[in-house]
């Protein structure tokens, strides 16, 4: 029996092949309170099984501020943080940040139609990609709202829509949270991938992000969402402006798909 086609490589998407996989997965990414939950989501996905079975997933020993797979960063000491999160500046305006996947060669592509191409069948994929990762890491926190990271006018009209908009409206959905957009880009920065090294990627992130909201949520615990963490200077310029609005009280936590 088929349901479908493989939203990665194209094939036939055959129910019995995919259901061991399945249950692999959610019992990877869950515990016993909330395998059914993700059993599901996983189950719902446009994936084969051999692709599902592809998935690079983050392992369980990760970084617990910026949720980096210890196979990718050896050395994550006594407090449970990696080497950039204890030297790094400004780390603590995250509470943290999870993240599902590894930012893989394959992962690229993929984020890249979705993203540059305008593949809009991929949001509900990721969007329930994103769901997982809430039920993985997040299940017991009880957001205020869920906020995004916008782009600049320019960018958006280069590319006709914002992925992480579209994103988290299928999120919010998915786990009853409302969206709330909060800020505006005030800078056109250089893509990240072009910056080389954290301090340039730190200095070109300084004030690029100013307040665009009249909601002011007291006592908020906000989900500031992204696609990628890479090095985090995105995230942490967002969140240093909501804080700055909303007062030190506030607690932001951060979720993408990739770190």
């Amino acid at each position: 029996m088929t349901s479908g086609m493989c939203v990665r490589c194209g094939g036939h998407i055959t129910a019995l092949q995919k259901e061991t996989v399945v249950r692999e997965k959610a019992r990877q990414l869950s515990n016993q309170a909330n395998y059914p939950v993700i059993y599901r989501m996983l189950k719902g996905l446009m994936l084969c099984g051999a692709c599902l079975n592809a998935l690079p997933v983050v392992g369980r020993d990760i970084c617990q501020r910026c949720g980096r797979d210890k196979e990718i960063q050896a050395s994550i000491g006594n407090e449970g943080l990696c080497r950039d999160c204890v030297y790094g500046e400004d780390e603590q305006i995250l509470v943290a940040n999870r993240s599902l996947l590894r930012y893989e060669k394959g992962e690229k592509d993929l984020l890249g139609m979705f993203k540059y191409r305008g593949d809009e069948r991929l949001a509900l994929y990721y969007g329930t990609l994103l769901a997982i990762t809430v039920q993985r890491y997040y299940r017991s926190m009880s957001f205020t709202c869920i906020t995004t990271v916008p782009l600049h006018p320019q960018r958006l009209r280069e590319r006709g829509f914002n992925q992480v908009d579209l994103l988290a409206r299928h999120l919010g959905a998915a786990i009853k949270i409302p969206v709330r957009p909060l800020l505006r880009r005030a800078k056109d920065t250089p893509k990240l991938s072009k910056q080389r090294g954290r301090a340039a990627r730190h200095e070109s992130m300084r004030e690029a992000f100013v307040w665009d909201s009249e909601d002011r949520p007291s006592a908020a615990k906000i989900l500031l969402m992204d696609d990628i963490y890479t090095t985090g200077s995105t995230l942490r310029s967002c969140a240093r402006t909501i804080r700055e609005h909303l007062g030190p009280s506030c607690e932001i936590y951060s979720l993408t798909i990739y770190r």
